[in-house]
């Protein structure tokens, strides 16, 4: 598959993850991009601005909309792959069943166990069409898996995984659109906290975490990705794994998210609108330095018969840049045909690992790996 005749469109493309996505394949790939959303002057003007950046005329912007499947499929048809970088899980059986009839693969960065649902029983037909549709791409979900992956390339056996993160984004400089905040908020009716113990996924848990400077020991908590449910499979001898998510700033860990999760159980049709008002002014607001997201792994078992431990973290100073940049990590792989084969996938668990994360590298990711 040679990725200078490939075309990718990205749906959401004049969005901040889609643009960073958009730019990153102008400078890695040669493929053809086609940025596409309900505003299409701005997915032209979008476009334009890239052939000039990069003196080439390979993106070109067109009109789709999300709930219209008729457009989807007249966008997604001269394409090899879309790319959902919007805000449209709702959508997914929409853009799902446009893919598959205009003979596309997907990949999306949502985290939504309805996108999920949706996917799963369309699995079969995925299968039968020969169709890659990769799910949860980005930075979590789509890393964490990553790490304990590379954990275990460097042990004999594999007994233990924590994976944590931290998240501190500059939200005034940002100046979050509302339906980013309302996309970050949507989130928390997803939110399922769970983890690995004992041969058994169980609710809740919280744990202590040592990201070294700038931001020291946070206390997180455990957060289901679907990609970690394959890993005690894979590793029979793992017997401790988990997810653990550190929060935003005080106001917003302690005041906002607490009651939204209350609020959303007592009222899950009306709570988003007021819950994204104080998740925006509680951003604003309260935010402050040090800034950068960084995710880590912290591992034991067996190497040569003896105890040995296995240390690994993933930084940017900037969180966006992060979940794009494991995206296009993971369509050059598919570029090139190296994990491009029929099923449903996540990309944390297709993924070719050391290349990943290399690749990561090589766009700005700084990688320290401890224990090989």
């Amino acid at each position: 598959m040679k990725n200078n005749t490939m075309k990718i469109v990205i749906l959401g493309g004049y969005g901040i993850t889609g643009l960073m996505i958009a730019r990153l394949l102008m400078q890695f790939s040669s493929a053809h991009l086609i940025l596409a959303g309900r505003d299409e002057a701005k997915a032209k003007e979008t476009a334009a601005a890239l052939n000039a950046e990069f003196r080439c005329v390979r993106a070109e912007g067109r009109y789709a909309d999300a709930a219209d499947t008729s457009t989807l499929i007249k966008v997604f048809q001269p394409a090899d792959i879309v790319v959902v970088a919007s805000s449209t899980s709702r959508y997914t059986p929409e853009i799902a069943s446009a893919a598959l009839t205009a003979g596309t693969d997907y990949l999306d960065i949502q985290y939504s166990s309805y996108k999920l649902d949706v996917l799963k029983q369309l699995e079969p037909e995925i299968l039968k069409a020969g169709r890659c549709f990769i799910t949860d791409g980005g930075f979590h979900p789509g890393l964490a898996a990553v790490l304990v992956h590379r954990a275990a390339d460097s042990l004999d056996q594999l007994e233990a995984a924590a994976v944590g993160s931290v998240i501190r984004i500059d939200w005034p400089a940002l100046n979050p659109t509302r339906a980013t905040i309302l996309e970050l908020v949507g989130e928390l009716k997803d939110f399922n906290a769970a983890y690995f113990s004992d041969g058994h996924w169980k609710k809740g848990g919280m744990r202590k975490m040592d990201f070294g400077p700038p931001f020291g020991v946070n206390r997180c908590t455990a957060m289901m990705l679907e990609e970690m449910r394959e890993l005690p499979v894979r590793y029979p001898d793992l017997k401790e794994t988990g997810f653990y998510v550190g929060g935003f700033n005080g106001f917003v860990d302690w005041v906002v998210i607490p009651f939204a999760m209350i609020a959303f159980r007592l009222f899950p049709r009306h709570a988003l609108p007021w819950i994204g008002k104080w998740m925006h002014w509680g951003l604003l607001r309260f935010s402050k330095p040090p800034y950068g997201t960084v995710i880590r792994v912290e591992a034991r078992g067996v190497r040569n018969g003896q105890p040995a431990f296995f240390t690994g973290s993933l930084y940017h100073e900037d969180g966006y840049q992060l979940t794009a940049i494991p995206v296009v990590a993971c369509l050059l792989q598919y570029l090139d045909g190296s994990i491009s084969r029929p099923g449903l996938y996540c990309q944390a668990n297709l993924v070719q690992v050391d290349r990943f994360i290399e690749d990561m590298r090589s766009m700005g990711v700084t990688v320290l790996l401890n224990g090989d």
